[in-house]
C-alpha cells in the first residue's frame, strides 16, 4: 500500500473521530448498554399565541393527545382556554380550544391541566375555570369537538385551586390530587394544602375532598400521584413556606400513602436531607416493586434519588443521579420533573437540566432498569428555556414527551411572551404490550317508581235501577246481536259447502 493510501486512511480516520466526538458533545450519553433515540422535536402551538404547561396522553392504537394552557381573542373578548391537538398516524390536528373562560378586567388564569386515557378509551381531563378545578371526559375520537365533552364536574372548594394531577388504577378507580389555598394565617398567607378525591363510576360522582398534607403552617404545592400495582397509592408534594414568592425556598418533600386504593391514608411524612433542601420531588415504582424518589436541591445543581422497598417506611441514603445537572434554581423555581414506566418495569425520568457551562439548559431523559441508570439522553436544546416536561407511554414501549419553552426576550413576561409547546417521541426496546379498551357497559335504566293513585271521593250514592222497559214485541239488544252472529255464521257455512260441491264437480 502506498504512502498516499496510508495518508487517505489516516485522514478519513481523523475525520471519523472528529465527527464521533462532535456527536458525543451534541448528545452526551453517560450510561452504558442501552441507547434511546429521540426524534426531532415538533412545535405544536402557534408561536403567536400563548402556550404553556402542557400534558400528554397516548392510546395503544397510535392516537396521541396533547393539551396546554392557552388564550384566544374573539373580537374584543379574551379567553383563557384549554387547547387540544390530536395526532393520528403522522398528522396532527389543528389546535382547538375545548374549554374556555372569559377574561374579566385583564385578569388571566392558567388552566393547569392534567389528562389521561381510561380503560374505556375515553379522554379524561382536569382543568381550572378560572380558579376552580373541574373534571370532564370525552370519547377519544371526538376529543377535538368542544360540544362532545361532558358537563364539567366541580372538584375543588371555594378557594383558589392550582396544581393538579389525575391517575387511574387497574380497576378503573379515578384518583385526583390538587393544591388549594385554604390558609389565611399571617405566618403563611396564601398557603395551600394538598387535597384528594376518587371516583368509582368513571367521574360521575366523587368522594368528599380529603386534606392529605395537613400542614396549616406551610405551603404544599406540585402534587404527584403514583398508583402502584399492589393497590398502594402514593402522593408527593413540595413543602415550604410562602412558595408563591421568589424569595422563599422549599425545604422538603411531603409524602403520604394509602394501602387500600385511596380509602384510608397513613399520616404524612416530610423527607429532608443534610445535602440541601429537597424539592421538585417525583416518585415511581419500578418493575421490582421498589419505590424510586427523585428530587433536586436549591443550593446545588445535583439531583438525587432514593430507593424504598417497604412502601416508603424507610429510604436509602440519597445518591446523585449520574450525569444529570439541574438547572439553576434562580432561573426557574417553578419547574417540575416527571416519571413513567414501560412494559419491562423500567422507570423513565424526564427533566430540564444544564447543557455545557454557559447557563444553557435542555430537556433530558434517563432510564432506571432496577439497578442502573442509563443516560442522560438529550432530547432538545436551543436558545429558549424549556420547562414543565410531561411523559406518557403507549404500547408499553413508545415514549411521548411534551414541554413548553420561554423565549429569552420575555423570560418572565408571560403577557408578551412567545411561549411554545413542543413534542418528541422515542421507541425503546421494551416488548410490545397493547391494552385493549374495555366495552363500556350499557347504562342500566332507572325504573320509574309506581305510585298508586288514590281514588277521589265523590258524593254520588249508588242506586239500584231496573232496566228500561221496551215496547211490546221489541227484542232486547243482546238478542239482536246473537241473531246477527247466527245469521253470519250460517251464511259462511252455506257458502263454504257450495264451494266444496263445485270443486268436486269440476274434479
Amino acid at each position: 500500500m502506498s504512502w498516499r493510501s496510508h495518508e487517505r486512511g489516516w485522514t478519513w480516520w481523523l475525520v471519523g473521530m472528529l465527527v464521533a466526538l462532535g456527536m458525543g458533545i451534541a448528545t452526551p450519553v453517560h450510561g452504558q448498554g442501552i441507547a434511546v433515540r429521540w426524534e426531532k422535536p415538533i412545535r405544536l402551538s402557534d408561536p403567536n399565541q400563548m402556550a404553556w404547561f402542557p400534558d400528554v396522553a397516548a392510546s395503544d392504537d397510535g392516537t396521541v393527545v396533547v393539551v396546554w394552557s392557552g388564550g384566544v381573542q374573539r373580537g374584543k373578548a379574551a379567553f383563557d382556554t384549554l387547547v387540544l391537538t390530536k395526532r393520528q398516524g403522522d398528522f396532527w390536528s389543528r389546535p382547538v380550544d375545548v374549554q374556555a373562560a372569559l377574561i374579566i378586567q385583564g385578569m388571566s388564569f392558567v388552566t393547569r391541566n392534567s389528562i389521561l386515557i381510561d380503560r374505556y378509551g375515553d379522554l379524561l381531563a382536569t382543568f381550572r375555570v378560572p380558579t376552580t378545578l373541574f373534571f370532564s371526559r370525552v370519547p377519544l375520537p371526538q376529543a377535538t369537538l368542544a360540544s362532545a365533552w361532558a358537563s364539567p364536574y366541580r372538584l375543588s372548594g371555594s378557594n383558589v385551586a392550582y396544581y393538579n394531577e389525575l391517575a387511574v388504577d387497574p380497576y378503573g378507580r379515578l384518583h385526583v390530587v390538587w393544591s388549594e389555598i385554604t390558609i389565611t394565617e399571617k405566618s403563611c398567607e396564601g398557603c395551600s394544602e394538598i387535597y384528594y378525591r376518587s371516583s368509582d363510576n368513571d367521574g360521575e360522582t366523587w368522594t368528599a375532598p380529603k386534606d392529605l398534607s395537613q400542614s396549616p403552617g406551610y405551603d404544599s404545592l406540585k402534587p404527584h400521584i403514583w398508583v402502584a400495582r399492589d393497590g398502594w397509592v402514593y402522593v408527593t408534594w413540595q413543602e415550604g413556606k410562602g412558595l408563591s414568592g421568589w424569595e422563599r425556598k422549599p425545604f422538603g418533600i411531603g409524602l403520604t400513602r394509602s394501602p387500600d386504593r385511596g380509602r384510608t391514608w397513613l399520616g404524612p411524612v416530610l423527607i429532608t436531607a443534610t445535602v440541601g433542601s429537597p424539592q421538585q420531588g417525583v416518585l415511581g415504582e419500578d418493575g421490582q416493586g421498589a419505590l424510586i424518589l427523585i428530587w433536586r436541591t436549591a443550593e446545588t445543581e445535583t439531583v438525587y434519588f432514593q430507593r424504598s422497598t417497604d412502601h416508603g417506611e424507610s429510604w436509602s441514603s440519597p445518591m446523585p443521579l449520574p450525569g444529570f445537572r439541574a438547572r439553576p434554581w434562580a432561573q426557574i423555581p417553578y419547574d417540575d420533573y416527571d416519571l413513567a414506566r414501560d412494559s419491562l418495569g423500567r422507570l423513565h425520568f424526564v427533566g430540564v437540566g444544564a447543557v455545557g457551562g454557559e447557563g444553557q439548559v435542555g430537556v433530558w431523559h434517563m432510564m432506571w432498569d432496577g439497578t442502573t441508570w442509563h443516560g442522560p439522553f438529550l432530547v432538545s436544546a436551543n436558545r429558549n428555556f424549556p420547562e414543565w416536561p410531561r411523559l406518557a407511554v403507549s404500547e408499553g414501549r413508545q415514549l411521548h414527551l411534551v414541554w413548553f419553552e420561554r423565549d429569552p426576550e420575555n423570560m418572565y413576561n408571560s403577557d408578551a411572551g412567545r411561549y411554545t409547546v413542543w413534542y418528541s417521541t422515542a421507541l425503546t426496546d421494551a416488548p410490545l404490550a397493547r391494552r385493549t379498551p374495555m366495552p363500556r357497559p350499557a347504562p342500566t335504566p332507572t325504573p320509574t317508581r309506581w305510585i298508586p293513585l288514590t281514588p277521589s271521593p265523590t258524593s254520588w250514592i249508588p242506586q239500584v235501577t231496573d232496566l228500561p222497559a221496551l215496547p211490546p214485541g221489541q227484542p232486547r239488544p243482546d238478542a239482536d246481536a246473537t241473531r246477527l252472529i247466527l245469521w253470519i255464521g250460517g251464511g259462511v257455512g252455506v257458502i263454504s259447502l257450495f264451494g266444496w260441491w263445485v270443486r268436486r264437480r269440476m274434479d
